[in-house]
């Protein structure tokens, strides 16, 4: 046996499963969550994942998806937590290594290392097409290795809910989403074009203000700003009206601003923080709105909105949003 601290693996290298084998001095490997203990019983874990396997892991996301094991005594079931699921369950709480592999070739058989990872998060969720819930793990490199090629966040993915790569807010150059003012807009490219310039305007004031207060803010693909304290991630849809399309822009930001709190923050890994989901207007709403709107900030979503002196919204957005102290 070996003391899984001195196994030397290169994160980005496949292996064979000899090699494998040979450096955890363990005679299985190749199948699912393999639970191990090196010589002085110090708990570690195997994950192995496969492109043609029943599961549907995503490697390519950032955090990577790892799709949890069936229950062996009830295989057409939902998966539960014991053996594997709840060995990375409780992974969360201690520190065991966790090893991640994906068979890369059949004949001969051959798994890249995707390095060692950890948790960030899970979800028990309901496949309709199996008629069973099955556990997503939500796995981030460890801090001890370095990111490999395959899982930096700039990978691409066919996941599209995945969190995208955070930056420094630049309107100037972020595309405004496809659709913010097409439907409006769709015959009048003058006004497509002022319509986008309000959509840039209003992202640069609204973020200056919030970096006055105690916010710092970044940008991602689908996220207008996503602003984040040690304890709070503020996640805004920002949406261009004219008096005339106040309330399908509204219904369009309810629907964007979930989606991009589920992408961004809680399979980012930060469902420890309160989320706070936001609605920023490029003026005023009109009148007839503002039950709606009162509505909405009673749910936990704020509402904000630019004005020619900065920023204004309902007054317990304000409160809540523009405070200095969290």
């Amino acid at each position: 046996m070996v003391l899984v601290r001195n196994v030397e693996l290169e994160p980005g290298e496949d292996y064979s499963a000899a090699e494998i084998r040979s450096t955890f001095n363990k005679g299985r490997a190749g199948k699912g969550i393999e639970i191990n203990y090196d010589e002085n019983d110090n708990k570690y874990l195997r994950l192995f994942s496969s492109a043609d396997s029943e599961y549907g892991d995503d490697l390519e996301a950032a955090p990577m998806r790892y799709v949890g094991e069936k229950d062996f005594d009830n295989p057409g079931g939902d998966q539960v937590p014991n053996r594997g699921n709840g060995a990375l369950i409780e992974s969360q709480d201690n520190d065991w290594p966790v090893f991640l592999f994906e068979k890369v070739s059949e004949n001969p058989v051959r798994h890249l290392f995707h390095g060692r990872v950890e948790v960030v998060d899970y979800e028990h969720n309901y496949r309709p097409e199996k008629d069973k819930k099955e556990y997503d793990f939500y796995l981030r490199q460890a801090e001890t290795e370095a990111t490999s090629p395959s899982t930096s966040a700039e990978s691409e993915s066919s996941d599209d809910l995945a969190p995208g790569p955070m930056r420094d807010i630049d309107p100037d150059s972020r595309d405004v989403p496809n659709g913010e003012e097409m439907i409006t807009y769709e015959s009048n490219k003058q006004t497509q074009a002022a319509a986008a310039n309000e959509h840039e305007n209003t992202v640069a004031a609204l973020s200056r203000w919030l970096e006055a207060g105690r916010w710092t803010c970044n940008e991602t693909d689908e996220t207008d700003i996503l602003a984040s304290t040690d304890t709070e991630a503020l996640v805004v849809e920002v949406k261009s009206i004219d008096g005339t399309n106040d309330g399908e822009q509204s219904r369009k930001a309810l629907g964007q601003v979930f989606e991009n709190c589920y992408r961004d923050v809680k399979r980012r890994g930060w469902g420890d923080r309160e989320m706070i989901p936001c609605i920023c207007f490029s003026q005023p709403p009109v009148d007839r709105y503002s039950g709606y709107l009162s509505f909405l900030q009673q749910q936990g979503i704020e509402v904000l909105w630019r004005t020619k002196d900065g920023v204004r919204g309902h007054p317990a957005s304000v409160e809540r949003v523009h405070n200095t102290e969290s």
